[in-house]
């Protein structure tokens, strides 16, 4: 807890700094010119689509709700507890006995990686990649002045739904193109599908390799979700949300906030819903499952022997 406490107090005084870094070089001549050269955005290819479509929408959604139980399902793997049940798949042919952790993180990550098959079939179909994939060089200088406008808290030319300024194409195509295939393909090499004959002691195939990656992405997601929420609610919140969850350019209407909350509550009744006895009574009707005795169990079964012993006595 203490480590923890540090390195919260230090990150914390490293954001100031670059604020005040920022702010000091928005004022400084180099600084002021650099911005007027480079506004924070680049144009869109032409025929690019604006707005949110309502798949867009449902698969945000479901991205951040799956997401939810993998981390927490992945935070359980790190533990050493012992799981409180154990899972056989049915009609295969070499059956692996799984953790519920491990077999529950194979279900929504299943699940998570349907919802991006379908999302990134849209996005090509639609032709609202050209909104996430940079296809010019000057969105790097594009990206650095925008990522100073948001340190020094003057926050960038807010366009996004016409198009996402160049830090915000550069993050979202990373985390949909580099951090979700690093996570499946790791998620992969650590689980028991993973074949044999594929297994390395060194290098990239190599199980301390997987481990870590799998970590650093899983940090990754953890840290963009609370930037991304974080700057959804700073930057203008309710048409932020009315266009993500409405498909519509309105810095009015509540009715996007109300849509959010919705989707947060549905998110934390399911959380406290999907608990590993949850898990476990939803594996028992697709699976064999063998149940661990918990420590009451283990009490009560104690003291039943100590009854019995004292009654035959």
């Amino acid at each position: 807890m203490r480590v923890l406490v540090v390195v919260a107090a230090a990150a914390l005084l490293a954001l100031a700094a670059a604020v005040l870094l920022a702010r000091w070089w928005r004022e400084d001549p180099a600084g002021v010119a650099f911005l007027a050269d480079y506004r924070g955005t680049i144009a869109p290819p032409t025929g690019t689509p604006e707005g949110f479509p309502a798949w867009l929408s449902w698969s945000h959604f479901l991205n951040g709700f799956f997401l939810l139980f993998i981390v927490s399902s992945g935070l359980h793997l790190r533990s050493t507890a012992r799981p409180i049940a154990f899972v056989t798949r049915r009609a295969v042919a070499a059956p692996k006995r799984l953790g519920i952790h491990t077999w529950w993180h194979l279900v929504v990550v299943a699940l998570w990686v349907a919802t991006g098959l379908v999302y990134v079939t849209l996005l090509f179909a639609t032709g609202n990649w050209a909104r996430l994939i940079p296809t010019d060089w000057s969105v790097i200088p594009n990206a650095i002045s925008a990522g100073v406008q948001y340190l020094s808290l003057d926050w960038p030319a807010h366009e996004h739904y016409a198009r996402y300024n160049s830090l915000q194409m550069l993050f979202y195509s990373a985390t949909v193109f580099i951090a979700s295939p690093l996570a499946l393909i790791t998620g992969m090499r650590l689980s028991p599908v993973w074949p044999q004959r594929w297994m390395r002691s060194r290098g990239p195939l190599s199980d301390a390799w997987a481990r870590q990656t799998h970590a650093l992405v899983l940090w990754y997601y953890l840290a963009f979700t609370v930037v991304h929420v974080g700057l959804v609610m700073l930057t203008g919140a309710r048409r932020n949300l009315n266009a993500m969850y409405l498909g519509v350019d309105d810095a009015q209407s509540w009715w996007g906030a109300v849509v959010f909350a919705v989707s947060v509550i549905v998110m934390a009744v399911s959380w406290v819903l999907l608990r590993p006895p949850a898990q476990v009574a939803i594996a028992e009707r697709v699976a064999d499952v063998q149940r661990m005795p918990t420590t009451d169990d283990a009490q009560r079964t104690l003291a039943d022997e100590n009854v019995r012993r004292a009654r035959t006595r």
